[in-house]
């Protein structure tokens, strides 16, 4: 962090010691000091090294006391860099009531936040005065800043087996009387939803394909099925198609009108009124469509949160993956997809809803015969290793992708569910009415 003349950043040198002098007097508060603060949360360094000390010894399973943290700082150099043996020594001269030793970690930890707030707060004006990046690259860097220091002001302990098994089996009754195999959300497929009990709280299911084989149609499809179902409100965004556009196709694939009528001017009369009625249908579901492009991940999470405040959410639809961008920093696009893919996975757990997330298959995906794999995901491995559920749409006869597919008849593909962290694999024949924007079971006919 900068200096800033005749500023003094936020500290409590004595709080510190009275840490230090508890660890130093009482080795078994090691336990608990050890989860709540690092080395960097010492404003001192001399107390910085100190803790590292006491910190090296204790993965030894070394006694923790004033001679062996001493002996060391000396064998690793430290010792005259954290005060010498006259100043550690002084740490246990006002020795603290043990029992307040906890309170006075959390002040230790208090005053490093804002420490660390006010070093990004600088780097983000850094990044202003520098002027070479463009504002919206700015405001995704500064977000992410602030973000990462608020997730460390939140720290999560072991949860006692007796709890979750009280709670895992009132789930369990609840679920058994309610008499339906679906323990999520809906996804409006019978089929699909008997496979995957529905899509759950804290899972990132992928949906992926080549161009042009109804990946947002099945993901539209959902996320309209949803809507009308489920409190709170259905987030989609839409980075490939603008609002407007997925509003026409919700409209006529509600209406079962070919959007090619609308085109050529052959609408009928009765159509329209379908269409009106549809319309009035649509009006009332509680999606909302956020068409911004590029996305960052630090946009979506903070967009997410917002909608979830604001009405409550369901699920949230992406559409889609590669076409998100990162704050910066990554190496190549595979790191960057990776950050993505990783962001969206511990959003989703944030937030305790399903994220459904499209993707892209790589040329693999035509070049092999059969079904795609997990290794066709289009530039990152990672998707497949975040991702609680991966779902291929896979056309076994024809080009996939191809170009006049709004003008071709219901055609039949498959569902393929390549990977199901917590239930099987399978496949469940569909088709695809892509005229009409919308897929059926099979057996739906």
């Amino acid at each position: 962090m900068a200096e800033i003349h005749g500023f003094v950043p936020p500290r409590n040198i004595e709080a510190e010691r009275s840490v230090l002098g508890g660890l130093l007097m009482d080795p078994e508060i090691a336990v608990e000091l050890f989860t709540k603060l690092s080395a960097d949360d010492f404003a001192d360094e001399r107390h910085a090294l100190v803790w590292r000390a006491c910190q090296q010894l204790d993965s030894r399973n070394s006694v923790i006391d004033l001679v062996t943290v001493c002996d060391e700082l000396q064998r690793m150099k430290w010792l005259d860099q954290a005060g010498g043996v006259e100043y550690v020594s002084s740490i246990t001269d006002d020795i603290p009531l043990l029992s307040n030793v906890l309170q006075y970690a959390e002040i230790v930890r208090e005053k490093s936040m804002l420490r660390r707030l006010i070093s990004a707060s600088q780097m983000n004006m850094g990044d202003v005065v520098d002027g070479r990046l463009p504002a919206r690259d700015i405001i995704d860097r500064a977000e992410k800043r602030i973000f990462e220091i608020g997730e460390n002001l939140v720290s999560r302990d072991f949860v006692p087996l007796a709890d979750l098994v009280s709670t895992g089996m009132a789930d369990l009754e609840r679920l058994a009387s309610a008499g339906t195999f679906v323990t999520g959300l809906s996804t409006g497929f019978e089929k699909l939803d008997k496979m995957t009990t529905g899509l759950h709280g804290g899972e990132l299911v992928v949906i992926a394909a080549r161009p042009s084989v109804g990946k947002t149609t099945l993901a539209l499809n959902m996320a309209e099925h949803i809507a009308s179902r489920y409190p709170g409100a259905v987030g989609f965004f839409s980075l490939e198609m603008s609002g407007r556009q997925l509003a026409q196709r919700m409209i006529c694939s509600n209406a079962g009108v070919n959007m090619n009528s609308i085109a050529l001017g052959t609408l009928t009369q009765k159509q329209y009124q379908e269409m009106a009625h549809a319309s009035d249908r649509l009006h009332r579901l509680p999606m909302y469509i956020d068409d911004s492009s590029p996305l960052s991940a630090v946009e979506l999470r903070a967009k997410a949160r917002h909608l979830k405040k604001s009405h409550g959410l369901s699920a949230l639809f992406v559409d889609y993956l590669q076409l998100m961008r990162g704050v910066g920093g990554e190496e190549n696009r595979q790191q960057e997809i990776a950050r993505i893919s990783g962001d969206m996975k511990s959003l989703a757990k944030d937030l305790d809803v399903p994220i459904v997330a499209l993707s892209q298959l790589s040329r693999r995906a035509v070049a092999h015969e059969g079904a795609p794999r997990l290794s066709d995901l289009r530039e990152s491995g990672a998707i497949e290793q975040d991702a609680d559920v991966v779902i291929f749409i896979h056309e076994a006869q024809g080009e996939e992708g191809s170009p006049d597919e709004g003008s071709r008849p219901a055609r039949e593909v498959k569902l393929v569910i390549g990977k199901q962290r917590n239930g099987p694999r399978g496949v469940i024949n569909m088709v695809f009415e892509a005229y009409r924007g919308r897929f059926m079971e099979l057996s739906d006919r």
